[in-house]
């Protein structure tokens, strides 16, 4: 199989600066490889042409990136991830986890992101994050916790954080909330597309614990 070499940046967007020794996990069917960014956030691979290869990149004190790119002879040879930082406060939608409609059942390709939500929490053990859960209802008023829409984005959270505390991340570290429909990112949505972006599970910041010794 030929390969190509590829070269990537790993930065904080508030403020342009690199991201020192961030953990990046590179995997399709036949690859699983790890490597970390250098002084200047940087990092090279040689990746396999015709292949489409997932890159997750991790940082401490940051929230995880995450991308599937196609390798071709023309794909860009820069491979650039920002990644937020995880401050008090700060919040981040997980990316590509997409339930079927009126259930908290993930749709299988979704099934993937979950071990990449327990990285995130297995290396900033220093933070208490909320899984918040919100439903796509567009288009009708704020329902109350009394409705099944209320419930269900409960159960969409409850799902995350079950599945975070059966993996061993402390109970300290963790807690679940619905928010129903009163914070749709499209409240008007009629496309697809965007009535998946409302039915999301975000990780909220609640706080910066104290390093354990």
């Amino acid at each position: 199989v030929p390969y190509r070499q590829f070269s990537g940046q790993v930065t904080n967007p508030k403020d342009q600066q690199p991201i020192v020794n961030a953990k990046v996990r590179l995997h399709n069917r036949t690859l699983a490889d790890t490597l970390f960014t250098d002084i200047n956030g940087r990092f090279e691979v040689d990746l396999p042409i015709d292949s489409v290869v997932g890159i997750d990149v991790y940082a401490k004190g940051f929230f995880l990136d995450t991308k599937m790119i196609k390798i071709s002879p023309t794909t860009k040879q820069e491979l650039n991830f920002e990644l937020a930082p995880a401050t008090e406060g700060e919040i981040a939608t997980i990316k590509n986890l997409f339930y079927v409609g009126n259930e908290a059942i993930l749709l299988p390709g979704s099934q993937p992101e979950l071990p990449k939500i327990l990285r995130f929490m297995q290396i900033n053990t220093h933070l208490k994050v909320e899984i918040a859960g919100h439903v796509n209802f567009p288009n009708r008023p704020p329902v109350t916790k009394e409705t099944p829409e209320w419930d269900l984005s409960v159960r969409r959270a409850k799902m995350v954080y079950d599945y975070l505390l059966e993996n061993d991340i402390p109970a300290e570290q963790l807690t679940y909330k619905g928010y129903g429909n009163h914070e749709m990112v499209y409240p008007k949505a009629t496309t697809e597309v965007d009535q998946a972006a409302n039915r999301r599970v975000e990780i909220r910041i609640l706080e910066v614990l104290p390093e354990k010794r």
